[in-house]
């Protein structure tokens, strides 16, 4: 069964769990991770430096830009480029919007402790950034969507590279998500009605 076709046969609440379950098991892998690896909880704290000019331009300024790029190359590709198999479509339509922006909290969380906090702390910018697009593993087959996420993994670590701050990529991650997802959502309101 295709991806549309399982999608279509799941509730909105099905969605969701789904959702948060595949955040947990990053989460849980991130967790065992740290226990076989990294072990140095005074390292990883040290990661959580708050700098107000770095959390508004790098974190909020440069991923806005991101946003408008990637709105950009949507309007000028053919829709396929983008597919993912409906699964985004799915998942922000099954989303309320203050759903939205908790899910995408937990994804930007999670995902960046594990990316940039543990595995670019320990293999570098290149390891972490592969990682990050390997987990986005709907778009192997869409080189666009494959391309997209490996940037923004290069992006997202080397907003963690400049700044030393896990908070910076992550609410980089966070504001893309979100954004995108809002978008999304909407464009799929006008298609409805």
């Amino acid at each position: 069964m295709s991806n549309d076709g399982m999608l279509s046969q799941m509730t909105d609440r099905e969605v969701i769990k789904t959702l948060y379950l595949s955040q947990g098991l990053v989460i849980l892998a991130g967790i065992a991770y740290y226990f076989i690896f990294f072990r140095d909880a005074s390292l990883f704290m040290s990661l959580w430096i708050f700098n107000w000019k770095n959390v508004i331009l790098l974190g909020f300024g440069t991923s806005i830009v991101i946003v408008i790029l990637e709105c950009i190359i949507d309007k000028m590709v053919p829709e396929a480029w983008y597919d993912d198999g409906g699964i985004n479509k799915r998942m922000f339509k099954a989303l309320s919007y203050p759903q939205i922006f908790v899910l995408m909290a937990v994804v930007a969380i999670a995902e960046e402790c594990v990316f940039r906090g543990l595995i670019q702390t320990q293999f570098g910018l290149t390891a972490a950034s592969l990682f990050f697009a390997l987990i986005h593993v709907r778009y192997i087959k869409k080189p666009l969507l494959l391309t997209t996420a490996i940037v923004l993994g290069f992006y997202l670590g080397c907003l963690f590279l400049i700044t030393e701050s896990l908070l910076v990529p992550i609410i980089a991650h966070y504001t893309i998500d979100v954004l995108l997802g809002i978008i999304l959502k909407r464009q799929l309101k006008k298609q409805e009605g």
